[in-house]
């Protein structure tokens, strides 16, 4: 028999009846779950009837809690290269060999092909000797410069010798003309024979004859030195130009050695060949093989990346850093541990979800691009608010929806909802129907929550409705 308490509870015989064991045990567990006890009721009672009708309706009620959350997403993902690179020839030409073949591993500026191309060598050959030919253009170019450098130093120090001889003209000159007045006026005292003067006035014209001789080849000297100073100024820009043709030679010697060393096909970086598609002879032409396929396939093992699709509902929780462990199909009972390195940010809209990497050391090379493997990126969430899982129901298009003990009565309750590990969900908050507007507070550990077997609930919720429509 219930309590006196359950008693004043329990809806109407003719409401119950015909409506099956689901809608007696919901009046069960709300008259059980009341705050109050009601006439002739005792707190012991009534735990005592909440715990006898949460074994037999499979309901009970708890309340939010706080605890640390680790989450296990765990979805199956594939192996592949870090880096996957086509090699093609940059130059025409025909392979004299190939020094690798697939499985090889190779390191970053390993040859992989030697190509025969002779017009190529002689082009660079061609280069080289126009290099030689500037350099013996600078020597000519500088010789020619000390040469007009030398000139010019003869011209200033004739210049300064013809100076010179003015000066030594120009006392010349002085001495006989004022020896010429002198003579002349003594002849005018007729002391002195007329000839004595004319000897003196003789001296005096050859005077001022050197003198304007003397002044003519300071002109002549200074139009030498300006020659040879234009010589000197023309050999330096000689001696340049020559400079630059040697770098414009050099320039092309390195661009015709640079076409040249592609007659050697290298690898970008160190990695596994897994594809050969060249035979010695083959004509190669710039992007492509015979058939236009590349010569070779050069993958990069070390590290190895791991690809994964993280569902929706994962997906805003996953960070760069966060720890996945790796297990492969291949090797049973092997595991890696790596790290969360990057992720697509869009979600694939076909699949729904999100494109994770992790990256792995492979320096042993047992990892193969290609194998699936199972990945478990644990999330951590810490002192969140949680509820035991089998509280929270689920309804299609990711709806998610609690069951709120409120005034004695389950209310539907819209929620949104976080991670899960085994046993409980975060979650994060609900749908407040006291408001006109679409509000969401969040949890506060307050709510009284009912868990269990909410189908019971959904049932009796159903049949409660169509009770009332009789």
């Amino acid at each position: 028999m219930p309590t006196p308490a359950l008693e004043r509870r329990m809806p109407p015989t003719h409401r119950i009846a015909g409506k099956g064991p689901a809608l007696f045990a919901l009046a069960l567990i709300l008259a059980a779950g009341c705050e109050h006890s009601g006439r002739g009721g005792t707190s012991a009672s009534r735990e005592v009837a909440r715990s006898e009708v949460g074994k037999t309706a499979g309901i009970r009620v708890v309340r939010p809690e706080r605890r640390d959350l680790r989450m296990r997403v765990v979805q199956p993902g594939t192996i592949q290269a870090f880096e996957v690179t086509p090699v093609y020839s940059r130059i025409s030409g025909y392979v004299e060999k190939y020094r690798y073949n697939i499985g090889d591993r190779v390191k970053a500026g390993d040859v992989l092909i030697d190509m025969w191309v002779p017009d190529v060598v002689e082009a660079h050959q061609q280069k080289s000797a126009a290099v030689h030919r500037a350099e013996v253009q600078i020597e000519v170019a500088q010789r020619a410069l000390r040469a007009a450098e030398a000139r010019l130093e003869t011209a200033e120090a004739r210049i300064v010798s013809a100076r010179a001889g003015v000066k030594r003209a120009q006392a010349s000159y002085t001495r006989w003309e004022s020896e010429s007045r002198r003579l002349q006026t003594l002849v005018a005292q007729r002391v002195l024979d007329v000839q004595v003067r004319d000897e003196t006035y003789r001296q005096f014209e050859e005077a001022a004859a050197a003198r304007d001789q003397a002044e003519a080849m300071v002109s002549e000297t200074t139009a030498d030195r300006d020659r040879a100073a234009a010589d000197r100024d023309k050999a330096r820009v000689d001696v340049e130009a020559a400079r630059a043709d040697l770098e414009v030679a050099k320039a092309d010697e390195r661009q015709a050695k640079v076409i040249l060393d592609y007659g050697r096909i290298k690898t970008p970086y160190s990695g596994v060949i897994t594809q050969r598609n060249v035979s010695p002879g083959d004509y190669l032409q710039p992007g492509g093989g015979t058939n236009g396929q590349p010569l070779f396939i050069l993958e990069q093992t070390d590290p190895v990346r791991v690809f994964v699709g993280v569902p929706e509902l994962a997906s805003f929780f996953i960070h760069e850093g966060d720890t996945a462990l790796i297990r492969f199909q291949a090797i049973p009972g092997a595991t890696r541990e790596g790290k969360v390195v990057r992720s697509g940010f869009s979600l694939n809209p076909s699949t729904r979800t999100l494109q994770t990497e992790i990256d792995i050391p492979n320096a042993d090379g047992h990892l193969h691009p290609g194998w699936y493997v199972t990945v478990t990126i644990a999330v951590d969430r810490k002192q969140v608010w949680t509820l035991p899982s089998d509280a929270i129901g689920f309804q299609g298009q990711q709806n998610y929806y609690v069951y709120l003990q409120i005034d004695g009565k389950p209310v539907r309750t819209p929620v949104i909802v976080g991670p899960s590990d085994d046993t409980h969900t975060e979650v994060l908050k609900k749908y407040s129907p006291d408001s006109n507007t679409n509000v969401w507070p969040s949890f506060d550990g307050t709510e009284r929550v009912l868990a269990g077997n909410l189908d019971v609930l959904a049932e009796a919720q159903s049949a409660s409705a169509k009770g009332g429509q009789q």
